[in-house]
């Protein structure tokens, strides 16, 4: 029987090592330094330590090009590329050895232990979860939560059986989690398992080498807050940001074929499509040439889209090479206590691309053609789709685009003050004024507010939407949210430039229960200018959006009671007290107007002039459906029971010197979401022909207003013939209904980008069942078990919408 030791596995660091001009310096010069056997003897150690124990990466980061134990030994050899030997020679031993540590334990947090995975899995080890596991099940949680549309997609793919490509997908989120949470893993592994032990004589550096490897996947200017020259012993220096320096560039310049082998990539079948790009992309690369002063990559590719990666990924290490030249020209003997200016590299100003291309056939012809051509979008002319009415139609809707910004912002804000055990009454103020002869719309918000950061990611770029981003369901897991967003297109404020050429916005972000950002100003002149952003003026949290209107604009003509009833029904049905002010005039505008008065909308109610039609109020008012709202349906009747069809009239006619007679007959008939009255009538030509006909025509019509989360969609559920032949998201009910609903609560629709119409698809019908479940559910209490059996049996027979008759057999 043979055994290994922990010796027989030091062999595969210790012989690797002793080929690394790094490590052959420091080992040279260890031998004059009295600390210096005590730091081979770390380096020895800790090198095995990562050696060993990033093998255990590709146990759940199958997909992810490789952060194994060759990688570490190639980014050691890149340094010694990067670094000139000069320069070599005159760093400190500390300073080598930080460079070989962290080369070994940059990417350590990349190997997150079997205790790690398991409290993500929630697989306790016991029945209770320590705190321990519930903290790190919470951070995981979090995290897959702010990917909404991968949880979507696993629970789909359980739904119909497809469980491995359900758990391929699992692994993935916690593969990508452990790749965006692996610097600060790499602290908590070096804080744990080496606190104290990272010493150079009696100094320990093991906080420094923390920093170092945290630096590695932070903005580059973050290594210029290191110390530049940290004293270690008599005339010992240590430039951190040099090392952070070298470590960032030889690990981005780690991008070749030995970082994702072959044999390797037939076995795992990745199944991914990014992490598959990912793959081709070093898979291709099969030589390289690196020196201070020149970096050239050699590339034959299969695909253009490989070769379009490959570029793309160039021009990050471009980026990166002039980034990391900045910070080595700070490193001059002026910023240095020891005068020293051999930090200073110069390193290649880009990367040589000149052997990157197609591969050759045999007859040495490309098998492909490289144009990095690709569709664009002509800024000007989208815009200009997005803003005009070609998208939304009118420009009275910008109003309507910044209210549902302010109350998505407000209803943030309270749910993170709910969490944190404070009051907070959300408020909303719509104002408009005339001043210096111009007419102005506010809107102010006292809601969640934005920075710099959410201006330039979110609120400056036309379709990215902070309300569909891992940041905001990263705060909506934070805080316990519950509320839908109605905000979510991220084009929005683009409408206002229907109506004005000026947008000036005051905001403050609110980040903790005492804490908010710097106060903001923002100046827009037209869609196409440059913000201009300065201090702004705000004392609390919030935003306040002040619109300079055309001369033309909706609003200038209305009269005071008209621009409320505009905004009224703008925001039907609001989720708290919004205050409404037209010139020197204030009115509050509360939901019950949406619940307890009779709006416009009833007042064109006429179904009691016909007797034989019983009217039914309902109220569909269901939070555990997410509607709010009544409904008016007409029954028709004889003898009190329901019908489908009345003779209310029929006559025997004769005609004189026409021996044949004639019955004519008026009937009421019921229709999908309509009653029609239809009347036989005679008609005798110039040559005494008879002639009979009968006329139908509505005498009573469905209608509807929707709105959603309270914010009005300007359709109508219960179309005309003549306007219904494209719009697939109707009722067809099996009779006439005058319905107002507000979906709410934790429902949510689809809407088209222009917010005018709902977007046919699963939600829609869910929806639509549910409604005719809770209208039918509704009208069965108010009628007898014998009529409400009669209705059925009609219904049965003449409805149309399959929506419904589901709805109607769910009513016990």
């Amino acid at each position: 029987m043979t055994f290994f030791y922990r010796d027989d596995w030091r062999e595969e660091t210790q012989l690797r090592l002793q080929k690394s001009n790094i490590y052959l310096t420091l080992k040279q010069k260890a031998e004059n330094d009295p600390s210096g056997q005590q730091v081979l003897a770390l380096i020895d150690d800790a090198s095995d330590y990562a050696y060993q124990r990033t093998k255990i990466i590709i146990r759940y980061m199958e997909e992810f090009t490789l952060h194994d134990g060759d990688h570490l030994f190639r980014v050691l050899k890149l340094m010694e590329q990067i670094i000139p030997l000069n320069t070599l020679e005159k760093l400190s031993v500390p300073e080598l050895m930080l460079l070989i540590l962290t080369a070994f334990f940059h990417d350590i947090g990349m190997a997150a232990s079997e205790k790690d995975i398991r409290a993500w899995l929630e697989l306790w080890d016991g029945d209770v979860p320590s705190e321990w596991e519930l903290h790190e099940y919470e951070k995981f949680k979090r995290f897959a939560d702010a990917r909404p549309d991968k949880q979507t997609e696993i629970q789909k793919l359980n739904d119909i059986g497809m469980y491995s490509k359900a758990n391929t997908l699992k692994k993935y989120l916690i593969s990508e989690y452990i790749r965006i949470t692996h610097a600060d893993r790499a602290r908590h592994i070096i804080a744990g398992v080496w606190n104290g032990k990272i010493k150079y004589k009696d100094i320990d550096l093991t906080n420094e080498f923390a920093q170092l490897c945290f630096s590695h996947n932070e903005e580059v200017f973050s290594l210029l807050e290191l110390d530049m020259s940290l004293l270690c012993g008599q005339d010992v220096i240590v430039c951190l940001p040099f090392i952070g320096v070298v470590l960032r560039l030889s690990d981005i310049l780690d991008f070749d074929a030995k970082r994702t082998p072959t044999v390797l990539f037939s076995h795992l079948g990745v199944k991914n499509s990014v992490s598959l790009q990912e793959w081709m992309k070093h898979r291709s690369v099969d030589a390289w040439s690196i020196s201070p002063s020149n970096i050239l990559f050699q590339a034959r590719c299969e695909h253009p889209a490989i070769e379009a990666t490959i570029q793309r990924f160039c021009d990050l290490i471009d980026k990166e090479l002039i980034e990391c030249n900045s910070v080595l020209s700070n490193l001059s003997g002026q910023s240095l206590n020891n005068g020293s200016d051999y930090y200073y590299i110069k390193l290649a100003p880009k990367v040589d691309r000149s052997k990157i291309g197609a591969k050759k056939d045999l007859y040495g012809k490309p098998v492909y053609q490289y144009k990095d051509t690709q569709f664009t979008l002509s800024k000007t002319q989208v815009i200009e789709l997005l803003m005009g009415t070609k998208l939304y139609g009118n420009p009275e809707v910008a109003l309507r685009e910044l209210l549902q910004n302010s109350i998505d912002a407000c209803l943030v804000r309270q749910a993170l003050e709910k969490s944190w055990g404070n009051q907070f009454n959300p408020e909303i103020i719509i104002e408009f004024k005339t001043e210096n002869n111009e007419n102005i719309l506010t809107v102010i918000d006292n809601g969640i507010g934005m920075d710099q950061y959410i201006i330039d990611n979110y609120y400056s770029k036309v379709g990215s939407s902070f309300y569909k981003s891992a940041d905001f369901y990263d705060l909506k897991s934070q805080a316990s949210m519950t509320f839908t967003p109605t905000s979510r297109f991220g084009i929005g404020v683009l409408s206002c430039f229907m109506v004005s050429d000026t947008l000036k916005v005051d905001t403050r972000r609110l980040y903790d229960l005492h804490d908010s950002s710097e106060p903001i100003q923002v100046v827009v002149e037209g869609h196409e200018s440059i913000f201009w952003i300065q201090t702004g003026e705000r004392k609390q949290p919030g935003t306040t959006t002040e619109v300079v209107l055309h001369q033309n604009n909706p609003w200038k003509h209305m009269s005071e009671q008209k621009f409320f009833e505009f905004v009224s029904q703008t925001i039907p049905n609001p989720p708290f007290s919004i205050v409404i002010k037209y010139k020197n005039k204030s009115k509050q505008h509360t939901s019950d107007s949406f619940l307890n008065t009779n709006s416009q909308f009833y007042k064109d109610f006429n179904w009691n002039s016909y007797n034989y039609v019983n009217k039914f109020e309902l109220d569909i008012c269901d939070t555990e459906f997410g509607m709010d709202g009544k409904v008016i349906i007409g029954l028709l009747e004889k003898n009190k029971m329901p019908v489908d069809r009345i003779e209310v009239s029929s006559k025997e006619v004769s005609i004189s010197g026409i021996m044949e007679s004639f019955t004519l007959s008026t009937s009421i008939t019921v229709n999908t979401n309509s009653i029609s009255k239809s009347t036989d009538s005679i008609e005798i030509d110039d040559q005494e022909n008879v002639n009979t006909s009968s006329g139908s025509s509505k005498i009573i019509e469905s209608k509807s207003l929707l709105s959603l989360h309270g914010i009005e969609i300007p359709m109508d559920l219960f179309p005309s013939s003549w306007s219904s032949r494209n719009q697939l998201t109707r009722l067809d009910w099996p009779f006439p209904a005058y319905l107002v609903v507000d979906i709410n609560g934790n429902r949510d629709i689809d809407l088209n980008s222009a917010r005018t119409e709902v977007t046919y698809n699963e939600k829609w019908v869910e929806f639509a069942e549910d409604l005719s479940f809770v209208v039918c559910r509704e009208l069965s209490k108010k009628v007898s078990v014998k009529y409400w059996e009669r209705l059925k049996e009609i219904w049965n027979v003449h409805c149309k919408d399959e929506k419904f008759s589901i709805g109607l057999k769910r009513v016990t």
